[in-house]
Order: structure tokens, then C-alpha cells, then sequence
């Protein structure tokens, strides 16, 4: 790209704003000739910008029509924008959930930004259309939960909003058949439709989270809601009939996760419960190829757990790391690829522990970051495709990890 043959108006022009060259590209027609017509000029000066940037289809569709064929102008500002909005994100972020192919961003002023795939509505950004660039969502939110293809959030005065796909009830906001007959096949009802904007489902809420598709919800009294999919009992009803509205299942709980098929929680005296599909061990009860259908305890002592999709991340209140659940990849960080049907300690002096779909993210209690599971994506950060079948070393100062389907996002100190 350095090798180009250029203008000198190029120097001139690449010193402009981007309002100003268009300003003057507008009335200028040596500048228009030589620079706003010339492709290579704005591959030049993106180059020179950000190195080797591609520059999306979707950009150069919408612009395609412009009537003085400057879409790389607007292609430039929207590109310069885009860059500064990732900056601007990365480094205000506090909390972050990385869903199956979706991913919510808190910033340290309360703002959500959600990106990703937006198929289902999960982003809630009122349409369909998938967001390439993180996109603001909502004011005044202290937490979000990314499931497959739903979302939660909680505002900064407890209440719970909702959005994304509702076919199992997973939103929480009752069968709604004004518009579609309600009925049911297999452990699907699809009498519940969609939501694509945040829609609100009761007060009073300090945890939520998101599954395939079912949602665990924790009020400020300790009670445990739960709604959606109950195929596999993961809703710890004792029966496999979906709940579209928020049921109440036990008292006395302080934090909940929710995978697969599954649910994992803690009590306000540290003690953990699984309940749902069981096929790989992913409930730590010494056996699999059974479902589990109400609230069973696993072990003492928990003061944190994370449902991946078919494996389970264990922290003990003695910082203790304990694994269980399918293995094939790595992901239990165990040096091997069989599966664990107890819980298996892995690690000590750890501090948090984030399940994907097919790997692991850990923070030590002197805030270094190790990965471990399938890499083929890169999603352990190590610069390669490797799998790690034991805990890898990424890297320091790491406040916080969230292991999504195919992605893991950090926020550090």
C-alpha cells in the first residue's frame, strides 16, 4: 500500500477533517477528480489510519447510490467513527456477557451497548438487523445476561427487562396469542413471540441468568424464578412443562446459572444445587445419562458456579477451582479429554471461573488470566487454533472474563 504512486494533493487532502474534504470535494471539481472519485486516495488514507481495514459490504451497498459517488467519504467518517466507538467502549467497560452469538457491554456510566447476531431480536434494538459495531441499548443498567438468543438486563433500580426469542417462554412475559395460535410441538410453544426491544417483566431483581433457553431469576429477597424451556427439568419444577411467566422454585438462593439444559445454583449458605439434563456429568453427582428433576446437592461450601454448555466451573469459598461435566475439547482443564462425573478440583487461589460453549476462562486471585478448551476460533487468546487440554497462561491484570459460544471477552484493571 506504502508503494502506491499518489497525488501531492493526497498530503493536502489527508491533513483535511472528514466534513471539511467532503466540503470541499463538494465544490472542488479538481479535488473531486483527483481524490473524492479515487478509490485508491481513501484506501491510502484508511491505510495510513488503521493499517489493513476491510471495508464492509454493507457500507458499500448503502452508499452505492450516492448521487457524487463519495461513499468512501462516508465509508471514511464511518470507519473513523467505528474505531472510536470500539476505543471508547474498551476502555469504559465494566461488565460484559458474551452469549451464543451476541454480546452485552455495561460501561462504567450504566450504558448498554449490545452487538452481534440480532436474529431473534436479541439485541434489542427494535429490528432484526445484525449490529457489527457495538450499539447503544439502554441507560441506568447494572447487569445483562446473554443467552442464545435472548438477553436480560437489570436496571440500576431493580427491574428486569427482557428481549430476543420467546418461543419457550424464556422471556418471561406470558403466552401472548393475539396474533398466533398458541400450540405446542414437542417442548416448543409457539403461541410466545419474539421481543425486539426491552420489554419489562417484574421489579425487585438483583441476578439474572440467561440459558438456551430458559432464564433463572433471583428477586432481592432471595427468592429463585424460574421460566422457558423445561424439557430437560431445568427449571426445577419436578416436571417437563415449559413456564412462560416467572415461577417461583426455592427460597433462601443468592446466585444462579444457567446452561444447557441445565441449571446450577447457590444458596445464601454456600451450598450448590443442579438440576436438569445430566448426559455428561455436567452435575457433579457421580453418574450421568439421567435427568435430574428438582434441586439436588452437589457440595458445601460454593461461592460461585458457571453453567457452560456442557460442562461446569466450581469456586469454592476457599478459592478452590473444581471442573465436572463432558471433556471432549479440554475444557475441564484436566490434561485429558475424559469426562468427569464428580467434581474434580483443577485449580487453587482462583477467584472466577466464566464456562463457554466448548472452553473455559479462569482469573487467579492475583488477577492472571488462564484458558483452557477448544481454540479453534481463538478463543483462548494464546495466538493460535491449539485446544489446551490444562489451564494456559494468557496474560496479567485481568478483572474479568466472559466465555461465550465461540468468543471470550476480558475486561482488565
Amino acid at each position: 500500500m506504502n508503494n502506491i504512486s499518489k497525488d501531492i494533493l493526497w498530503e493536502i487532502a489527508n491533513n483535511l477533517s472528514g466534513q471539511d474534504l467532503t466540503n470541499l470535494c463538494l465544490t472542488n471539481k479538481r479535488y473531486y477528480d483527483k481524490i473524492c472519485n479515487n478509490k485508491h486516495f481513501w484506501y491510502w488514507r484508511m491505510y495510513k489510519k488503521f493499517g489493513d481495514v476491510k471495508i464492509p459490504y454493507y457500507l458499500k451497498k448503502d452508499c452505492s447510490n450516492n448521487p457524487k459517488h463519495i461513499w468512501d467519504i462516508l465509508t471514511m467518517n464511518t470507519i473513523y467513527k467505528l474505531f472510536k466507538q470500539k476505543e471508547y467502549i474498551c476502555n469504559m467497560s465494566k461488565y460484559v456477557s458474551c452469549g451464543g452469538y451476541h454480546t452485552g457491554d455495561i460501561l462504567i456510566n450504566n450504558k448498554l451497548f449490545m452487538f452481534g447476531n440480532n436474529y431473534h431480536g436479541q439485541l434489542g434494538t427494535g429490528n432484526k438487523q445484525d449490529k457489527y459495531i457495538p450499539t447503544e441499548i439502554m441507560n441506568d443498567i447494572r447487569y445483562v445476561s446473554c443467552g442464545r438468543e435472548h438477553t436480560g438486563v437489570i436496571t440500576t433500580d431493580n427491574k428486569l427487562f427482557m428481549f430476543g426469542s420467546n418461543n419457550q417462554g424464556q422471556l418471561g412475559i406470558g403466552n401472548d396469542n393475539r396474533n398466533t395460535l398458541t400450540f405446542v410441538v414437542g417442548d416448543i410453544n409457539y403461541g410466545n413471540e419474539n421481543r425486539n426491544i426491552p420489554t419489562f417483566v417484574m421489579n425487585n431483581v438483583k441476578h439474572v441468568s440467561c440459558g438456551r433457553h430458559h432464564t433463572g431469576v433471583i428477586t432481592t429477597d432471595n427468592k429463585l424464578f424460574m421460566f422457558g424451556s423445561n424439557g430437560w427439568y431445568q427449571l426445577g419444577t419436578e416436571d417437563s412443562i415449559n413456564r412462560s411467566e416467572p415461577t417461583c422454585i426455592m427460597n433462601n438462593v443468592r446466585y444462579v446459572s444457567c446452561g444447557v439444559y441445565r441449571t446450577g445454583i447457590i444458596t445464601t449458605d454456600n451450598k450448590l444445587f443442579m438440576f436438569g439434563c445430566n448426559e455428561y456429568g455436567q452435575l457433579g453427582i457421580g453418574k450421568k445419562d439421567i435427568i435430574v428433576m428438582r434441586p439436588t446437592l452437589v457440595m458445601d461450601n460454593v461461592k460461585y458456579v458457571s453453567c457452560g454448555a456442557y460442562h461446569t466451573g466450581v469456586i469454592t469459598t476457599d478459592n478452590k477451582l473444581f471442573m465436572f461435566g463432558s471433556n471432549d475439547l479440554g475444557q475441564l482443564g484436566t490434561g485429558d479429554t475424559s469426562e468427569r462425573l464428580v467434581t474434580t478440583n483443577v485449580m487453587n487461589d482462583i477467584r472466577y471461573v466464566s464456562c463457554g460453549w466448548g472452553h473455559t476462562g479462569v482469573i487467579t486471585i492475583n488477577n492472571m488470566l488462564f484458558m483452557f478448551g477448544s481454540n479453534k476460533h481463538g478463543q483462548l487468546g494464546t495466538g493460535d487454533t491449539q485446544k489446551r487440554l490444562k489451564p494456559t497462561y494468557v496474560m496479567n491484570d485481568v478483572r474479568y472474563v466472559s466465555c461465550g459460544g465461540l468468543i471470550t471477552k476480558i475486561i482488565s484493571k
